[in-house]
């Protein structure tokens, strides 16, 4: 069998944030040829990222820039690629400018098209209204001619939280499924520690963006005595790098932009703490969370409905200074509560196990293939 992938991103974007990962584009291996639609003028040579596929064939067609005001003018070279490959299935990550060319593809060919969505984009689009007026715009634009043809036009719609669900019914009477980010979870509880990080070291994974909000884990760590290493990059680099010089706290906080995948759960396993004071209007539980479940550290993060079955196994914390620093410090002075909220995440971790999640996934496109 044959897939097509609209990713959101080019993946020499993935693969310079070190989140190439084993058989993404690949459940199971029940693909013969994945081939990868590419917002690019030149994307990666496939054999850098082949593992994202497993054992399939991989091509990577980079098909130049496309965007909202030249997508119709594009689309018919987009047709004639997709005819080509006459893929089994078409697969996208977002119902905006790829989402869109997905979904009109496979309309046009026949083909069926699986939707996923990782984010609350009614809220993004909210936030986005008062930051930056221009994006906002364009989002009000995309949310009336491009998300409801998308989502109305998707086979098959799935979310990785809760919170995503009333936007989805929103635009189309499809109830999505709900399919959660899948996590190697022995991989991340057999890693081992990486000698010569700092003691009482509290990690905190993400993408360096507003909704993460990792300027007042920064702030907070002025009350607590212990390090802070936070891995990710993005636009707030800069700016977090000033926060840390400005507030003299360089001998206890560090950033480091991106750590391969193969390697980050030697971090997980060597942090005391795992925390991040996310917008859970946005997300509701986030990937490093699950990650730092499954390599047995305890948690700190706020409450939202996609993590309230797990209350047993997170510390929740207010998303202000004093409350994280009150659950951050709780922690560190009790290693009984530790150790239990280390074990029962180890125990929950693992409904969103790899080999389950692969297992739904194939299925899927099974019953996408089969109709």
């Amino acid at each position: 069998m044959k897939i097509c992938i609209f990713p959101n991103d080019p993946i020499k974007a993935y693969y310079e944030k070190g989140e190439i990962k084993e058989r993404y584009f690949n459940p199971e291996n029940i693909f013969d040829e994945v081939h990868i639609i590419s917002f690019s003028d030149k994307d990666i040579e496939e054999s850098k990222v082949q593992k994202i596929v497993g054992n399939a064939k991989l091509v990577i067609h980079a098909v130049g820039k496309i965007n909202i005001k030249n997508r119709k003018k594009e689309i018919s070279k987009i047709i004639n690629l997709v005819r080509e490959i006459a893929p089994d299935v078409i697969r996208t990550y977002n119902p905006f400018i790829e989402g869109w060319c997905a979904t009109f593809v496979a309309k046009k060919l026949g083909i069926p098209c699986f939707v996923s969505l990782h984010t609350q984009y009614d809220h993004n689009r909210q936030t986005m209204k008062k930051k930056n007026l221009k994006k906002y715009l364009v989002l009000k634009y995309t949310e009336k001619f491009i998300e409801p043809y998308v989502l109305k036009n998707a086979d098959k719609i799935t979310i990785v939280y809760k919170i995503i669900e009333p936007y989805v019914l929103k635009h189309t009477t499809t109830n999505p499924e709900l399919l959660y980010n899948k996590i190697d979870c022995k991989k991340f509880f057999d890693s081992k520690e990486i000698d010569g990080l700092p003691k009482q070291l509290i990690l905190s994974v993400g993408n360096l963006i507003e909704g993460k909000n990792h300027k007042l884990l920064i702030q907070a760590m002025k009350k607590i005595d212990a390090n802070l290493l936070i891995i990710g990059n993005g636009k707030l680099y800069d700016k977090l790098i000033d926060q840390i010089k400005s507030n003299s706290l360089e001998n206890k906080i560090s950033i480091i932009k991106s750590v391969p995948n193969d390697i980050i759960s030697q971090y997980y396993k060597s942090a005391d703490i795992f925390a991040l004071l996310y917008d859970v209007k946005q997300e509701g539980l986030p990937m490093p969370v699950m990650e730092a479940m499954a390599a047995g550290t305890p948690v700190v993060i706020p409450k939202s409905p996609d993590s309230e079955e797990l209350v047993d196994a997170i510390q929740f914390s207010e998303c202000d200074v004093d409350s994280f620093c009150q659950k951050i410090n709780q922690l560190f002075q009790d290693d009984k509560l530790g150790q239990k909220l280390s074990l029962k995440g180890l125990e929950l971790v693992q409904k969103f196990d790899l080999k389950k999640i692969e297992k739904r996934e194939a299925e899927i496109y099974m019953e996408l293939v089969q109709k």
